[in-house]
């Protein structure tokens, strides 16, 4: 059987685009009844985001645009 520490060595010796490519596929395979309930930290800072962005102090991006910008950025598009 291999152990977690097996699976992350051999994960390390992946190219940053099929790491990128594993976490795709493991976070797709998981399902949101197990993810962790968010720290109330996290909590604080979505609810400060969120109040700046209803008052118009910041922007946000569509979902494509930001996809795209993070997979150009993984090298995952050329």
């Amino acid at each position: 059987m291999t152990t977690l520490q097996e699976i992350i060595a051999a994960v390390k010796s992946l190219s940053p685009a099929d790491r990128l490519r594993l976490v795709d596929t493991v976070w797709d395979e998981t399902s949101p009844d197990t993810w962790p309930t968010p720290s109330e930290e996290w909590i604080k800072e979505v609810q400060r985001r969120s109040s700046e962005y209803d008052a118009g102090r910041m922007s946000a991006s569509p979902w494509p645009e930001v996809q795209a910008r993070a997979r150009r950025k993984a090298g995952l598009d050329g």
